[in-house]
């Protein structure tokens, strides 16, 4: 889990929460661990966001959401890392504006498997996604 700003923290947090609702809203079984809950793990992992077609039981999206303080070679050091050796495919959701910089440090560090997204909070306070896998866009 990244070091956060405790107002980081929050827009994480919602973040996580927008693309659950996202993920619920295509009918997809969803599952969310902010702010270091656990309430369900991947392949030992407990990524921020985990979700399932209804019918699949073994294959899920899986979605880390990162903030502007949190994309960094720390992070990809160690987190991005490790979730790139445990998944076959796992999805980084950077706030637009930084996903080139989030490209470059998993390209520099050698982060596996990864998927760059995007989010943003709009002025209505509304989450808005690009990217996010297992939509069919």
């Amino acid at each position: 889990m990244a070091i956060r700003l405790a107002a980081q923290q929050s827009a994480h947090d919602d973040a996580v929460r927008a693309a659950g609702q996202v993920y619920r809203s295509s009918g997809k079984r969803v599952w969310l661990n902010p702010d270091g809950e656990k309430n369900r793990e991947w392949a030992g992992f407990f990524i921020d966001v985990i979700a399932m077609a209804p019918t699949m039981q073994d294959r899920a999206w899986i979605v880390e959401v990162e903030t502007d303080d949190s994309i960094c070679a720390a992070e990809a050091q160690s987190q991005w890392a490790r979730y790139g050796d445990a998944f076959t495919s796992w999805c980084l959701a950077a706030p637009r504006g930084l996903e080139d910089v989030a490209q470059r440090l998993v390209h520099e560090h050698g982060v596996r498997n990864c998927r760059i997204a995007s989010w943003v909070r709009e002025p209505s306070g509304q989450y808005a996604f690009q990217g996010l896998p297992g939509l069919g866009t």
